[in-house]
């Protein structure tokens, strides 16, 4: 997958629809993105990454963000449409460090970690920049799946990457953080998922 096939399909289809539907079950909280609010966000961290923080293709961003946070995901997506790679953890080659704490050391933006709270992201332009290559990560086979389909990404770890995936097979993302069995099948009904993965 390029950049380019991922801006496409961020911007294909119909942007009013959920793209990523994210819940926290630990907190209850609910996150609904439309195709348009992704785009956004997307657009928004793309832009930061660019103009803020000046990296290029190549460039190594380290996301201390857990993996099936809905904003691990976006900064993920907004990372590779610059053609960057995402990193976790303790990585001394990253240029840049997104973290949720603000007690972490060496994150350079602190996004908070309220749903609603204020974003350094909100003075960036959300006009998407123009793509740049090669997406960097490991993007999953998803080949399987019906475009259109409202598909429950269970790999946590993988959610980012599947995300990308799963977008441009223009499909719609379900992703749970916790929960037993019983509360994730309960989602699963209630967000009409046809395909789990």
């Amino acid at each position: 997958m390029n950049s380019d096939d991922l801006r496409a399909a961020l911007l294909a289809g119909d942007l009013s629809r959920p793209r990523l539907t994210w819940y926290d079950e630990g907190s209850g909280e609910r996150i609904d993105l439309s195709g348009k609010t992704l785009v956004n966000w997307v657009a928004k961290a793309a832009n930061w990454l660019e103009s803020e923080m000046s990296l290029e293709p190549g460039d190594i961003v380290r996301l201390d963000l857990p993996a099936d946070h809905w904003r691990a995901i976006y900064w993920s997506l907004a990372a590779w449409t610059r053609g960057l790679t995402v990193t976790t953890g303790d990585d001394a080659d990253a240029s840049v460090g997104i973290d949720s704490e603000p007690a972490s050391a060496g994150a350079d933006l602190v996004e908070p970690a309220a749903a609603l709270a204020a974003s350094p992201l909100q003075a960036m332009s959300d006009a998407m920049p123009a793509p740049v290559g090669d997406v960097p990560c490991a993007v999953p086979a998803v080949d399987d799946v019906t475009a259109g389909s409202r598909v429950f990404v269970t790999d946590n770890r993988a959610a980012p990457a599947l995300t990308a995936a799963l977008i441009v097979r223009g499909c719609s993302v379900l992703v749970v953080r916790g929960g037993d069995e019983r509360s994730r099948a309960a989602r699963s009904a209630s967000e009409a998922v046809d395909t789990t993965l």
